[in-house]
């Protein structure tokens, strides 16, 4: 058994969230809107008992991202990421992998 770490298995610094986001083709203003409804979500819940935790909470939104889209695979009118309607919403076709981000961006 080796004693040194296995560089490649190391956790990558959560700081580079948005460089990482950016590499996988996530906007990290993306990561950033779904982060700040998760933080409101937080903060309203925690005096009446906590809530759901993020992982739960967010198929709880992926769920109510996917009602509200007509057709779960195209875009919308805007396209505008700063209001949170993307063109491509990775927070529903990449879920594992906008997880991860939106957990190291917080």
């Amino acid at each position: 058994m080796s004693t040194h770490p296995d560089p490649a298995a190391a956790r990558q610094d959560p700081a580079d969230w948005r460089a990482r986001a950016r590499a996988a083709g996530i906007d990290p203003a993306e990561v950033e809107m779904v982060s700040g409804r998760w933080r409101a979500y937080r903060d309203y819940m925690a005096p009446r008992g906590g809530g759901l935790d993020l992982p739960a909470w967010f198929r709880f939104y992926r769920l109510e991202k996917q009602s509200e889209l007509p057709d779960q695979t195209g875009g919308v009118v805007s396209g505008c990421s700063a209001t949170g309607e993307a063109t491509e919403q990775s927070v529903l076709t990449r879920p594992a992998e906008f997880l991860a981000l939106l957990k190291d961006s917080l």
